[in-house]
């Protein structure tokens, strides 16, 4: 689903996205547009509409709604490199928070969005049991698996065991897609290969760390 399509709230208010000015200025039938930041992400134009900050109660247009917030908040995360969300933190997201119209998505709001997201595996807590601390998916753990298996053949480096360190943080990892990518993620990257034979994890002792084997 296109995230730059807008949403109907025609169960509470008859505003419409092209009823608002887009960025707080401009008249009051300036259609909305899309806005990019100065890294060169684009938010779509739906951000600049107030309404898609509060969760609207029509069962409907509130699924409509959440999957236009999960589109876009994979999107800009995956931009930006962004790992993690957590809700208790004091910096909200850019993502979260429009101030060019003076709204964000509240914290009972952002809860619902990533408790959406982790069930359909776009997300999940972390810790687990918990509720306010996510990683977010922007790629599927197998994915990042399939990425590191990928560049350890394609560097001769089956059948060696290397350090998590050595994974993300390592001289021949710095170009790599995966590069910096959190303990959690690459755990469960890992955790894949392991199901799939092409990995056996490793207890280290001391400064060593935790490594693994390629298979």
């Amino acid at each position: 689903m296109s995230i730059s399509q807008p949403f109907s709230s025609s169960a509470t208010s008859k505003v419409q996205p092209n009823d608002i000015p887009s960025g707080g200025t401009g008249g009051i039938n300036t259609p909305l547009r899309p806005i990019k930041n100065d890294r060169g992400f684009e938010f779509p134009a739906i951000w600049s509409f107030p309404p898609f900050f509060t969760l609207q109660p029509n069962p409907s247009t509130l699924s409509h709604q959440l999957e236009l917030w999960r589109a876009l908040t994979l999107k800009w995360s995956k931009h930006h490199r962004v790992f993690e969300v957590n809700i208790e933190s004091e910096q909200i997201h850019e993502v979260f928070e429009n101030k060019y119209i003076k709204r964000k998505l509240l914290p009972p709001s952002m809860k619902k969005l990533l408790l959406e997201m982790s069930k359909n595996g776009e997300a999940a807590p972390d810790p687990p049991k918990q509720d306010n601390r996510f990683l977010i998916y922007w790629k599927k753990p197998d994915e990042w698996g399939d990425l590191i298996y990928t560049w350890i053949m394609d560097n001769g480096l089956n059948s060696s065991i290397m350090t998590f360190y050595e994974i993300t943080d390592g001289d021949l990892s710095h170009t790599t897609e995966f590069y910096e990518l959190p303990i959690p993620i690459l755990r469960k990257a890992l955790e894949s290969l392991v199901k799939r034979g092409k990995a056996q994890l490793l207890e280290g002792k001391g400064e060593i760390g935790q490594g693994v084997r390629f298979l």
